[in-house]
């Protein structure tokens, strides 16, 4: 099972049915923090709308999931990733992930029906770690970019393994397998995920 599913224990039954990647993200300068944040929705609202309004009031937003619980009730995922310094140079505080924290909270400000239920924070050592937890040997993700390992454990919930996706980066998913190729082994996993949905 992908890392993200076990991390966040969804209950039996819930399926993801949206994903998407910010080709827009900045790209990384120094050493940067990640967060991941659950959220549920509305019961009659829907995963792409409220996931794109949320995402657009997140400056920091790399990339994320959305679906639905056995209940039909939506949710959707959001990752984040930033200078390790910022919250402390912006804010003065401590905490270097609080602005990335910030940052969903003013979002969710504009849909009262939606609600925080899990926050996950790494540093890129602890990104590192789960790559490893999962397999991948050291060294391996050395030159990813922090939000690169967030794309990469965004890309194995398309049912590709890890193991893959590392071994393809950047270029190609799947360079056994005949294929509309994005020349872009996240863009791969997500295009062939889009497919079978």
């Amino acid at each position: 099972m992908a890392y993200l599913f076990d991390a966040l224990e969804f209950p039996d039954a819930s399926r993801m049915t949206d994903l998407w990647n910010n080709t827009w993200a900045d790209e990384a300068v120094g050493a940067e923090i990640a967060t991941g944040n659950l959220v549920e929705l509305g019961v009659d609202q829907h995963v792409d709308v409220e996931s794109d309004f949320l995402n657009s009031h997140m400056p920091f937003h790399v990339a994320g999931f959305g679906g639905l619980y056995p209940d039909g009730r939506p949710w959707t995922f959001t990752m984040q990733t930033a200078p390790a310094d910022l919250a402390v140079r912006l804010l003065g505080g401590a905490d270097p992930h609080r602005i990335l924290g910030d940052s969903l909270t003013r979002a969710l400000d504009f849909n009262p029906e939606a609600r925080l239920v899990d926050a996950l924070a790494w540093t890129r050592h602890d990104l590192v770690e789960v790559y490893a937890d999962e397999g991948i040997g050291p060294g391996a993700v050395d030159r990813w970019s922090v939000a690169d390992l967030l794309r990469g454990l965004l890309a194995q919930c398309t049912s590709v393994p890890l193991a893959d996706i590392v071994s393809g980066y950047p270029g190609c998913a799947f360079p056994d397998v005949a294929h509309a190729c994005a020349a872009d082994v996240f863009g791969d996993a997500y295009a062939a995920w889009g497919r079978r949905q």
